[in-house]
């Protein structure tokens, strides 16, 4: 199971948020920092937040 570090752009600290268990087909997750909705893509090792409409 892949593992992705990234920063969170909403964080108001410096530092890396990191996933591990990550599905290899990437996944939707919490942001432990913000609590919004990330996609989780471990073949570019990026997560971006989610918005809800």
């Amino acid at each position: 199971m892949p593992v992705v570090t990234a920063t969170c752009d909403r964080r108001e600290r410096p530092g890396k948020v990191t996933f591990t268990g990550v599905d290899a087909d990437g996944e939707l997750r919490d942001c432990p920092d913000c609590g919004g909705r990330v996609a989780v893509d471990p073949d570019v090792g990026e997560v971006l937040h989610v918005e809800a409409e």
